[in-house]
């Protein structure tokens, strides 16, 4: 694997926390698994965000960006570079992250660099890099165009703007245009309407006057028009739209520029120079209120383009760059993942993968930035030729000139990235290590960047290797706060990963984070989640106190033989265990990660802990020498070290501490392989429903002790009756029911020979009576439970009423109908234990008794 190397820009947040666990996670399974497993490190240069970072720290310093050369600027960014990645591999080391360290990576080292300036000669050389002028998304804060993907789009009101565009013959006829941008209206060239929109056929090839300017332009038709938006005519702006750009080109329009690169208006712009973009449209609106050119205002909601780092409006703007041709690399691309050669986890993101792919435009590789990788490019100083090379021309072929100037450009940070998974492996040099570890086996990554590095990986991979980077490509969702809401500076509820660990350990924070990696599904997190987990790590750490006071490592053989265990309890939890192991082998050769720790959680805190460590306390208690007490020691430890190793993954550091502690004569628990049985007793299977059903009684007996509301340390009478041919099943148990459900030592009686009359709790073989004389008052507690049963019954339809609601279904976010669900679930078992509390209340009221 290869780690999604983090920007050099800060700490990491919460998103590289979930990463690095779930890979961590896969890393120490595989590894117990017995498989070579190199994990290799890295960082990226990040370059505009990088930029950014650097120049605020500079600004805060009194120092301009402009009052240093470029030089001295990308020696600061070194400088940074040195001094944040110490402290974000130290961040990733905190988290357990079982990395192959000897193997870091840097995207601008010497090394990466050579590499990264190889491929954009060879895809140049191949025709597929071109330099051309063309319409580009452009930021006015960073002054650097930008791709299609570094664009976000966030949901904005703005106003809708009726203007009316004079016939330039009869300046008593208008065309109306809706438009949210009359700041551009001085660079329109045109105004389109759909060719078979009925209401302007007359007005195809006639001339309006931009207005205030009085300039003519054509009005003229393309399918391109959306009937249905706005008065269904469309101002044609080609220096300053993408849509409109298009437009311009199939009708010979050429374009007219009237903002400069940071934003403002320019020469062009007449009254409007120097004014901001938002400045301008102002003015525009009162310039035009004035000569009664404003048909109409109406708010209206869309979208808006802004740059992915700093937020700014983004600007179309016409720009001479340099461009990668998409649509050949992406065909190998879409193909290897529909034939299965790479697959998605969870599958459905294939789908947003393809959808892109099939719609792909050409990506723009070059940044008008510093950082970053130069792009490869010289300029000829006597003829303007353009050469591209790794190395300096020693004379220009065209005019056989020189000096040449480097192309001031770098690359965009996504195209170094691109080549990760095999640049780290040492490519384009032949290697073992390449050989050995080239396609990759798997990649974890978030949703987020599944066009920026993904779909860029899987196409350069393919293009330059001839084979797919990676096998499988897992996507997890984001964290989220508690409420569901992304964790931003500006809502203030962005949680800190290292202060989380501080207050609450790793173990506890690795635990939190890949219980809730459910697929598809945001993870909505909160402290309370993870003190919750901090309390398993206690319950593992108080178990293994325990197995170390009663089954000490001094005096106690090892060795267990599964298939010759003979205590009930015994075989119960090693069949439990051998389920739980295979379970958790399962998801996490599946990336499950929810499921696995789900099942971890389960059988420690449910299985072993609740049940098992108490059953055995019993056998525990008998003399030393007695073989169900050593056969119990041996079993405790036996499944305290398969619970060490099928926990170690998610767990590292509380386990490998337990290890040390409890098995200190053994090898490091790293280098012992994931948990594999021989084979266990053959009745096992009885065991496990002999267990059960002492299980399922218990519950039943707690559960009524619940309805009657009853104090757990109150200690009761009680009588247990059972079928003649289950009686012994039972009868070798009553020391373990009495003590887990606090009734004085259970007499066993024969059906018609009880000798208590009381509350019935039926199971499976039989029924319990419970003595409740002088403690409840049974007319009070018929009222008492028919209240809570109606109360719950009111509560259960409410839930009933929410699911049965297809709006409900379609518009709730999946958690809160599982919720729903689940609290169903809970209603419908709360109810049938009351309804069962009232009849066994009635039998007594019926024979006459009150208390």
């Amino acid at each position: 694997m290869v780690i999604p190397p983090p920007n050099i820009t800060g700490r990491l947040h919460m998103g590289h926390a979930l990463n690095i666990t779930l890979q961590d996670v896969v890393a120490r399974f595989k590894r117990m698994e017995g498989c070579d497993v190199l994990w290799v490190p890295g960082t990226d240069h990040a370059g505009i965000a990088t930029q950014n970072v650097v120049e605020r720290r500079l600004s805060q310093e009194g120092i301009l960006l402009k009052s240093l050369t470029r030089e001295d600027f990308v020696s600061r960014v070194w400088e940074w570079k040195e001094s944040i990645k110490t402290g974000i591999l130290d961040q990733i080391r905190r988290l357990g992250a079982s990395l192959s360290w000897s193997h870091e990576r840097f995207t601008m080292d010497e090394g990466f660099s050579k590499a990264v300036s190889g491929v954009f000669v060879r895809l140049y050389r191949e025709g597929l890099v071109y330099r051309g002028e063309r319409m580009i998304h452009w930021c006015p804060r960073c002054l650097t165009a930008l791709s299609d993907v570094e664009v976000s789009y966030v949901d904005r009101v703005s106003t809708l703007y009726s203007v009316k565009y004079p016939d330039s013959s009869r300046r008593n006829d208008f065309l109306t245009v809706a438009t949210t941008r009359p700041e551009t209206i001085f660079a329109d060239q045109a105004l389109a309407v759909h060719p078979e929109d009925p209401r302007f056929r007359e007005w195809i090839g006639k001339k309006v006057l931009v207005p205030l300017v009085q300039r003519e332009i054509p009005v003229i038709a393309d399918e391109a028009i959306d009937r249905e938006f706005g008065t269904g005519v469309l101002k044609v702006t080609p220096s300053h739209s993408m849509l409109d750009w298009e437009i311009a080109t199939r009708h010979g329009l050429s374009p007219l520029e009237i903002m400069d690169q940071t934003g403002r208006m320019n020469d062009r712009s007449g009254p409007l120079k120097g004014l901001t973009r938002e400045d301008a449209r102002e003015r525009m609106i009162v310039e035009l209120s004035s000569e009664g050119l404003i048909e109409k205002e109406e708010p209206y909601p869309g979208s808006v383009g802004i740059c992915y780092r700093c937020q700014t409006v983004v600007e179309p703007r016409l720009s001479m760059q340099w461009f990668v041709r998409m649509k050949d690399l992406a065909g190998p691309a879409i193909r290897v993942v529909r034939d299965g050669e790479v697959r998605f986890f969870p599958d459905g993101w294939k789908n947003t993968y393809f959808d892109w792919l099939e719609n792909i435009r050409d990506w723009c590789v070059s940044r008008q930035i510093w950082w970053g990788h130069p792009i490869p490019a010289w300029h000829c100083q006597t003829c303007g030729e353009i050469l591209v090379g790794s190395e300096e021309p020693s004379e220009c072929p065209k005019c056989q000139g020189k000096p040449f100037k480097p192309d001031p450009d770098v690359l965009d940070t996504w195209f170094s990235s691109a080549l990760w998974p095999f640049v780290t492996l040492g490519w384009p040099e032949s290697n073992p290590e390449l050989e050995r570890f080239y396609p990759t086996s798997l990649l974890v990554t978030g949703f987020d960047i599944l066009f920026f590095w993904v779909a860029r990986m899987v196409m350069m991979g393919l293009h330059l290797t001839g084979q797919p980077p990676f096998r499988d490509v897992y996507i997890h969702a984001l964290v989220r706060d508690q409420y569901g809401q992304k964790m931003t500076k500006s809502r203030g509820n962005v949680v800190d990963p290292l202060e989380i660990m501080d207050q609450f350990g790793t173990d506890a924070f690795r635990m939190t984070l890949v219980h809730m990696a459910s697929p598809g599904r945001d993870i909505r997190l909160s402290t309370e989640r993870v003190e919750g987990f901090r309390n398993f790590v206690s319950k593992i750490w108080n178990a293994f106190r325990f197995i170390e006071r009663f089954a000490p490592v001094s005096g106690i053989e090892e060795k267990l033989d599964p298939s010759a265990v003979q205590g009930i309890a015994n075989r119960w939890i090693l069949s439990a265990l051998v389920q739980s192991v295979q379970d958790m082998r399962r998801f996490f050769s599946n990336y499950r990660f929810d499921e696995a720790a789900n099942t971890l959680y389960h059988f420690t805190w449910h299985l072993f802990c609740d049940w098992y460590i108490e059953a055995s306390k019993a056998a525990l208690a008998k003399s030393e020498e007695d073989p169900e007490r050593v056969e119990t020691q041996r079993t405790l430890r036996y499944c305290g070290s398969v619970l060490l190793r099928m926990a170690h993954p998610i767990m590292p550091y509380v386990t490998r501490e337990l290890w040390e502690i409890l098995y200190p004569d053994k090898r490091p628990l790293e280098e012992f392989t994931y948990p594999d049985f021989p084979a266990l007793h053959p009745d096992a299977e009885d065991a496990v429903r002999e267990f059960e059903s002492i299980m399922s009684l218990i519950g039943g007996i707690r559960q009524m002790r619940s309805q009657f509301k009853l104090n757990p340390s109150l200690e009761l009478g009680g009588e247990l009756v059972a079928r003649s041919d289950r009686r012994n099943r039972y009868e070798r148990h009553l020391p373990f029911i009495s003590r887990m459900v606090r009734i004085r030592p259970i007499t066993i009686a024969t059906e018609g020979a009880e000798t208590i009359e009381g509350v019935r709790i039926p199971f499976a073989d039989g029924y319990v009576t419970l003595d409740l004389a002088g403690i409840v008052d049974v007319s009070a507690e018929e009222d008492r439970i028919q209240k809570d049963l109606e109360k719950n019954h009111q509560k259960r339809d409410a839930i009933l009423v929410r699911l049965k609601s297809r709006e409900f279904r379609e518009k709730a976010p999946p958690e809160v109908v599982e919720k729903d669900e689940r609290l169903l679930k809970e209603a419908e078992d709360e109810s049938a234990g009351l309804e069962n509390a009232l009849t066994q209340l009635r039998r007594i009221l019926s024979r006459g008794g009150k208390s």
